[in-house]
């Protein structure tokens, strides 16, 4: 997974001072689709050089690549030109590419105009296409669209709307209207994309041919591609045992109620509250095997266990994505591997190297209704802060490292800058009056010789931004930082989104 280019903060707080590189996002897109810009870089399907292009028009070439890359990380498979173009005015590879796989045609023969700005009408088209060459029959969602301006477009073009309307991957404009002969800007085109990714990573078929076939058309724009085949449908175990996993000799099963659970493993160490208004028992067993259960009306509807200390199906916490039986698909969205079944849904956490690294089990109707409070009371941050501080504590013994002293003005500092991030509608690790993250450090009085920063953003609980932190190197080495000795958890909420600041130093002395 690529990431934003990181910077190295410049000067020193003391002469002792080392740096270490902070990540940023840096991209002009609008703060609306600046979220759609991360995600589409990081899964590999928008260049480096887009990202300050992002309110720019997008050419017919630019978004032919995008539509490629898009295939290749979708189904693992990037389609490869066979002939020479057919086309007078471009003879890009990609774009050749496309063509064969049925994704673009020209405007007329022999033409591609590749330097033209794309229309709204184009991209449902293409995207439609490249869908169905990733072998997602969208037919089931087709809606009959309420835009009051598409019904003189060609069948076909309205065809590929209704489906993507259907699926929730294209909007209208509050007025009522899809404007299909406006032009397209980069970050319109990226949301658009990147609702397709989320659609895929539910959607796709799990096994995937080593050379998937590609069918060409010869016609223009408009042009239909030949029905995909039925989806290989993965077979599971009983209901019962997918309820079920186990840490050590002892069991945790969706649907027991506290006192089961309090039966086999005693009391909680807390009860907090968590962001869908939910009680969450936290059993921290000294970090050795720290897991979370939450309960909705009184049953167990969600299992979540950091780290390898488990056992599920046929499955033990060690290995790889390839080690995990009976797998759906691999969301390259949550960079996690997904079993479902029709009363759960488990999703195992990979590491930014593909390793294993946890297991959350839920029940199909959690995943469905639940949803995360727009704003966090005082005692709900509260609360998600000592999740956040259990999982770094947790991963740190694992590894065999000290454990970090938790500093009170440290996290009051890290709250303060996630709400100055809420309040100021940025997310970046320099303040926007210019403070860096040593000196907001050094605000709450630490004197230290090291320290850094880790920031997080994801809609969502504690486990979607744990996902975040393990996928991405740098972030979970910061975290695991063995010369880091104190630290200070911020947690802020808007928009059902959490923004997380861990700041953590070494060597201090008051």
């Amino acid at each position: 997974m690529k990431r934003f280019s990181s910077f190295v903060i410049a000067g020193l707080l003391s002469l002792a001072m080392t740096l270490p590189a902070f990540g940023a996002v840096e991209t002009n897109a609008d703060e609306w689709a600046a979220q759609s810009i991360e995600i589409a870089y990081e899964a590999g399907f928008l260049p480096e050089e887009s990202l300050q292009k992002a309110k720019s028009q997008i050419t017919r070439q630019e978004f032919g690549k995008m539509a490629v890359d898009f295939l290749e990380t979708v189904t693992g498979q990037r389609p490869q030109a066979m002939q020479e173009s057919p086309f007078d005015d471009c003879t890009d590879a990609d774009i050749t590419a496309a063509y064969e796989a049925g994704i673009i045609g020209g405007i007329e023969k022999g033409v591609f105009g590749p330097d033209r700005v794309l229309t709204r009408e184009q991209m449902a088209i293409m995207i439609a296409r490249t869908l169905k060459v990733c072998n997602i029959d969208l037919t089931a969602e087709t809606k009959l669209n309420p835009f009051t301006d598409t019904k003189e477009l060609w069948d076909s073009s309205n065809l590929y709307i209704n489906q993507l309307y259907g699926a929730n991957i294209i909007s209208g404009y509050d007025d009522g209207t899809f404007q299909p002969f406006q032009k397209l800007t980069t970050q319109e085109a990226v949301i658009a994309f990147v609702r397709a990714y989320r659609y895929a990573q539910e959607h796709i078929t799990p096994l995937v041919p080593e050379e998937p076939p590609m069918e060409s058309v010869t016609d223009f724009e408009n042009s239909e591609l030949p029905e995909d085949e039925e989806p290989v449908l993965v077979e599971h175990p009983d209901e019962e045992e997918m309820r079920r996993v186990s840490i050590g000799k002892k069991e945790i099963e969706l649907g027991w109620s506290p006192e089961e659970l309090k039966k086999e493993w005693g009391e909680p160490d807390r009860i907090d509250e968590t962001v869908y208004n939910l009680d969450r028992y936290v059993y921290l067993n000294s970090y050795k095997n720290l897991f979370f259960v939450t309960f909705e009306k009184g049953k167990i509807v969600e299992i979540f266990i950091p780290g390898k200390d488990f056992t599920y199906l046929e499955m033990d916490g060690d290995g790889t994505s390839a080690d995990i039986p009976y797998m759906d698909y691999i969301s390259a969205l949550e960079h996690s591997g997904v079993i479902k079944s029709d009363e759960t849904e488990t999703r195992i956490p990979l590491d930014y190297a593909g390793n294993i690294s946890g297991i959350l089990l839920q029940t199909t109707d959690f995943v469905q209704d639940k949803n995360p409070m727009s704003v966090l009371h005082l005692s709900l941050r509260e609360d998600l802060e000592a999740e956040f501080l259990d999982l770094i504590q947790y991963g740190r013994r694992s590894r065999g490292l000290s454990l970090l002293a938790p500093d009170e003005k440290m996290g009051l500092g890290a709250r303060a800058h996630c709400d100055d991030m809420v309040q100021n509608h940025y997310f970046a690790y320099n303040s926007q009056d210019g403070r860096t993250p040593f000196a907001r450090i050094a605000e709450s009085g630490r004197v230290f010789s090291t320290a850094t920063e880790v920031i997080a953003q994801q809609r969502g609980d504690i486990v979607n931004i744990y996902q975040e932190w393990i996928r991405t190197s740098s972030r979970i080495n910061g975290l695991m930082d063995n010369t880091m000795q104190e630290i200070g958890v911020g947690v802020a909420g808007a928009s059902k989104e959490l923004y997380v600041t861990v700041d953590l130093c070494g060597r201090s002395r008051d």
